[in-house]
């Protein structure tokens, strides 16, 4: 990547000037160069004359000077950098060869085993629109992960535990004695199964089993979610005696204590704000120990990162089991991410939601009234740790106004650019956008990007190839810090690039016919590739 080659050179000059090594960012912007970065500030003292000094170092390397045309400086120290033709040409040639994206992905961070847990809704009804955040950020974070070279998991919890307090509420509601969860779904439910003579805790677990095959068709069917493992706490934990195997570990550990007729374990001593019970008074298992024996059997297979997506009524949880890491020493990587909460919007009013009183939107009313390209476009284009606010009419509405359908739009013209040219039956999905453009070298096949030299300066295309340059560094930042809203973002922007290029550029017909035809191709590629890690289709004709 372009950006990675920068960011090397910057190390070595740094490295070279003041003997050490030092955190900097660089990173694309389009509003004073093709991209910046702050290490003058980040290097402590002078900026502005650190900034000189490290310019000077840069420009006498052999790799900048081909990649960079040049180096200004601004503001309080920036450096910003401008691609020079060779430097646009490497950044397509990275994008478009199988050869040197193998060679990142093979880097020694990529063979890391990541599983990424996320919806694991208790089975005591269906989905609703609050699960539909996790649902996508969780399928969509696991897609760019396995693009970035990662071998990825995808793991449900089943929270079915016979000990659990919300499976035994469920039973009692099945066996007449409660009201909890009671839904026309759930009565429909109880109705076609009539469980009698068992007690509550059974009789929850077998209607949460019935309501389970009812969720895990709709997540596999209906939101095209496909998880390699549907984790039972019932039939894995408890039964298996995992909740008494973490209890064993932890008294030998001497990080258990008796208290008011309950176990404590001793988190305040590893972070926690106070110390949390293990066995409640009456004998039953919490849902903190289920949580520790449910992470130390993931630690067990193998995982070298381990990601959960909880829902925003678990961000107490996230210290606690943190320390739990902590006491127990494990090596694997445990990030905890929360999926904040979501609100619709509907006539310009927010509506209150409540899962007891049997007053939440399902989500598969709302797949079935937006449809799922809709409803996973909204749910991503915002970051997850913030509030979302889900506009009905917006996500609703059949026009460029809408962001989804504005990005979808651009790809079906793109499509109907090349039906027109008569190329759209000859563009395939392989390493190189328009094969049969490029050049043969030496008697043999040899494909190179050389013939977009006539179009690199143009100021009308030079925005769409340094657009669509950046998208591997889209996929290399997400798979760092977890931020998938970058690529609504970033679909959003290549659409919009794309437009201010067909308004301004005429394709067919033109001097540069060729290699205009093969930019339009390479952009049909790089919007499908970000539609498809979104889980979106890409429409030729709309």
């Amino acid at each position: 990547m372009i950006r990675e080659f920068i960011r090397l050179e910057i190390k070595k000059a740094v490295k070279k000037l003041y003997g050490r090594e030092i955190a900097f960012d660089v990173s694309a912007d389009s509003r004073h160069g093709d991209y910046a970065s702050n290490v003058a500030m980040a290097v402590g003292g002078n900026p502005k004359a650190n900034a000189q000094e490290i310019k000077g170092e840069l420009e006498k390397s052999e790799k900048i000077s081909k990649i960079v045309s040049k180096i200004e400086i601004a503001g309080p120290g920036f450096l910003n950098f401008f691609l020079s033709e060779d430097g646009l040409l490497e950044g397509l040639k990275f994008l478009g060869e199988r050869s040197a994206r193998r060679k990142f992905v093979k880097s020694g961070f990529r063979r890391e085993k990541i599983q990424v847990e996320f919806i694991s809704a208790n089975p005591t009804g269906q989905l609703h629109i609050g699960h539909g955040r996790s649902a996508f950020y969780g399928d969509a974070l696991a897609n760019v992960l396995e693009r970035a070279g990662y071998k990825v998991e995808r793991e449900y919890f089943i929270n079915d535990s016979k000990e659990s307090t919300q499976i035994r509420e469920l039973g009692k509601t099945v066996l007449g004695k409660g009201k909890s969860y009671l839904t026309d779904y759930l009565k429909l439910k109880i109705t076609k199964l009539k469980i009698k003579n068992l007690s509550e805790s059974d009789a929850g677990y077998l209607m949460a089993k019935e309501i389970q095959k009812d969720n895990q068709e709709f997540i596999t069917k209906k939101l095209g979610i496909k998880f390699d493992n549907w984790f039972s706490e019932e039939e894995k934990l408890r039964k298996k005696g995992k909740f008494e195997a973490a209890l064993k570990l932890l008294r030998k550990k001497n990080l258990v204590y008796e208290k008011d007729g309950a176990l404590w374990l001793k988190t305040s001593q590893f972070g926690d704000d106070e110390d949390r019970v293990l066995v409640r008074s009456d004998g039953s298992v919490s849902y903190f120990l289920s949580d520790i024996a449910y992470h130390i059997d993931k630690v067990k297979r193998g995982f070298d990162k381990i990601i959960n997506i909880w829902g925003a009524d678990h961000q107490g949880h996230v210290k606690r089991m943190m320390a739990v890491k902590k006491m127990l020493g494990w090596k694997a990587d445990i990030k905890i991410l929360i999926s904040q909460m979501v609100t619709i919007k509907e006539a310009g009013e927010a509506k209150k939601l409540s899962k007891r009183k049997g007053t939440l939107i399902l989500l598969e009313e709302l797949i079935d009234e937006i449809g799922l390209d809709a409803a996973r476009w909204f749910y991503l284009q915002k970051s997850l740790s913030s509030h979302m606010e889900f506009d009905m009419a917006l996500a609703k509405e059949r026009s460029q106004k809408n962001p989804v359908y504005y990005v979808q739009y651009s790809y079906a013209r793109m499509c109907s650019i090349l039906k027109k040219a008569g190329l759209q039956n000859s563009i395939k999905k392989i390493a190189y956008p328009y094969p049969s453009l490029f050049k043969k070298q030496g008697g043999a096949r040899a494909h190179t990007y050389n013939f977009f030299y006539g179009i690199l300066l143009d100021n009308y295309i030079r925005p769409l190839i340094l657009k669509l340059i950046q998208f591997p560094e889209i996929i290399e930042d997400i798979s760092q810090d977890y931020q998938v809203h970058r690529i609504t973002t970033y679909a959003y922007e290549l659409a919009s690039e794309f437009s201010q290029f067909y308004r301004d550029v005429k394709v067919i017909g033109s001097e540069n016919e060729k290699e205009l035809l093969a930019l339009v191709a390479l952009t049909r590629r790089v919007l499908s590739d970000a539609l498809s890690l979104l889980g979106i289709s890409a429409p030729e004709k709309m």
